[in-house]
């Protein structure tokens, strides 16, 4: 078995500006969403690292103020630059096309050149009991989870990969709990005509195989004033699911 082996695994994208290279940017991919609806054609996104937004190659002021967190969903031929401030109303969001033109902090437009994903996969074996992942998490082994989810209003299914950094195990009582993220969720109520948009960031909890939390980031009220919002993971879903854990073999 071939899993996604995620400390190796980045995008690299170059960006310019009137046609003048400014920038490439490597960043490591955090996690993949496959949409498989029922044509059975499958897409597949990855999440990549945040950054801080940052003015480039700037001796002094190099952090964006006021700062943001920066977040980019790549797929094959659609992304998403996803920024978040202190104040939910200043959010960017920028979907489209990988060479759609993008309006940046100081105001000039650039768009993407170039993208490549290097993504490297390693072999894994299958912990197909909870003493399997009390044991690998244990030893110290790089972990994977892959959840997989059923899409009843589009007859398809989505598919989530991810590294464990994150696992919690009780051997005397045999339990194990798994809590990760950010990754990506579908939103399958979404009526958005770009798939990426129907996209959530999420983080996945699960101490069986076959039900999963999600803890889904979303405009969050902030201290009881509605005029006051934030992003944060305070929606919480419950849903069926199936979850395989792997370890990366060496």
């Amino acid at each position: 078995m071939k899993v996604l082996d995620f400390n190796r695994s980045h995008t690299i994208v170059t960006s310019a500006q009137e046609g003048v290279e400014m920038n490439t940017c490597r960043s490591q991919v955090l996690a993949s969403c496959t949409l498989t609806d029922d044509s059975q054609r499958p897409v597949t996104y990855y999440l990549c690292k945040e950054c801080i937004g940052e003015h480039m190659y700037k001796e002094i002021g190099i952090a964006q103020v006021p700062t943001s967190e920066v977040c980019t969903i790549f797929g094959e031929h659609e992304s998403s630059l996803r920024k978040k401030f202190a104040d939910h109303k200043d959010d960017v969001i920028q979907s489209g096309t990988n060479d759609v033109s993008r309006k940046g902090f100081a105001g000039g437009v650039a768009y993407w050149t170039n993208l490549r994903f290097l993504l490297k996969s390693a072999e894994a074996r299958p912990l197909r009991t909870t003493d399997d992942i009390i044991t690998a998490t244990l030893g110290g082994e790089s972990m994977v989870g892959v959840t997989t989810l059923a899409d009843s209003k589009n007859g398809g299914e989505t598919r989530l990969e991810y590294p464990i950094p994150y696992v919690n195990v009780h051997r005397p009582e045999n339990r194990f709990q798994v809590d990760v993220g950010p990754i990506l969720y579908p939103d399958v109520a979404s009526n958005e005509p770009a798939l990426v948009d129907r996209l959530q960031f999420a983080y996945v909890m699960y101490n069986q195989l076959e039900v999963a939390e999600f803890a889904l980031r979303v405009p969050t009220v902030i201290g009881g004033d509605l005029s006051v919002e934030t992003q944060h993971y305070s929606q919480v879903v419950k849903v069926p699911a199936r979850s395989e854990l792997f370890a990366l073999v060496e």
